[in-house]
């Protein structure tokens, strides 16, 4: 297999891929001889007749599109380390050739995490928590000091997602987009309604739908990797210990398990609380 790389803007990537049809052949064999096993064919056995009788039962798109399945995921993976690759987002897969006797092309899009200029946040930040400070006349003396905190955390954020820039790859956002839409209809779905029956009851057209979701997905996505250039530019770490104390919190063994399964995700959550923590106390 040969790969090329073309980097395109900001932490986006194309990997051009050529697999020769040798390999696709070897591959396509094992296909066909699986699905052959399986194929009954009246006069012989189960998986025992001509490959020639065979293959005139056996749909040739399908074992191709299986072919591709199996083989482009380790041709993918090979290109990645290759080149010293890591992406953050699913690839866009785009089939350049597959014909029979010929060398396979495909071209993967994808991105890696992008760079965030963070450009004095600290000064910033540090400015909105000495207003905070300040008394003023008629100002009550027990505030709700939940409701002062989410309203600070949200200056923050604001103030982090102005001052800090980030370019964002079109595949990131258009993936994120993806999955906040397929979360959408999955939401409609389960009130029993269908997407277009959505559409009209919010007084919204599918594109109106999308450009909202597009927003939400950008600065969604904006602000998770400023607030990890923060975290890494703050120094801060989540321990191994501290994770397994949360874990150990659960006393159902089934939802405990599940805990250990995803601590990558509680890894992430407690960073980013760690994260606001500290800027709360610039």
């Amino acid at each position: 297999m040969t790969t090329a790389l073309n980097r395109l803007s900001g932490s986006a990537f194309e990997l051009t891929l050529t697999i020769p049809w040798a390999d696709v052949k070897a591959v396509y064999d094992k296909v066909f001889d699986e699905l052959a096993a399986e194929i009954e064919v009246e006069g012989f056995r189960k998986g025992k007749a001509p490959k020639e009788t065979v293959a005139a039962k056996v749909d040739k798109s399908k074992v191709y599109g299986e072919v591709i399945n199996r083989i482009l995921p380790d041709a993918y993976a090979k290109a990645l380390a290759e080149h010293n690759l890591k992406p953050v987002v699913s690839p866009k897969i785009q089939i350049v050739s597959g014909e029979e006797e010929k060398d396979w092309q495909f071209i993967a899009k994808a991105a890696e995490k992008p760079a965030v200029d963070l450009d004095g946040y600290q000064e910033a930040i540090k400015a909105i928590n000495a207003k905070d400070k300040i008394w003023t006349p008629g100002q009550k003396e027990e505030k709700k000091e939940e409701e002062d905190k989410t309203k600070k955390v949200n200056a923050i954020i604001e103030k982090l997602i102005e001052v800090c820039r980030v370019e964002l790859a079109d595949v990131l956002t258009e993936s994120e987009t993806n999955r906040l839409m397929s979360q959408l209809i999955d939401d409609v779905r389960q009130a029993g309604l269908t997407y277009e029956q959505y559409l009209a009851s919010s007084s919204q057209t599918a594109d109106q739908v999308r450009a909202k979701y597009h927003q939400q997905a950008q600065s969604a996505l904006k602000l998770e990797f400023i607030l990890d250039a923060v975290a890494d530019d703050l120094k801060v770490v989540v321990e191994p210990a501290e994770i397994e104390t949360i874990i150990n919190k659960e006393t159902d063994e089934a939802k405990k398990a599940a805990l250990k399964e995803q601590s990558y995700i509680l890894t992430s959550i407690l960073r980013r609380e760690k994260t606001i923590d500290k800027l709360l106390s610039l």
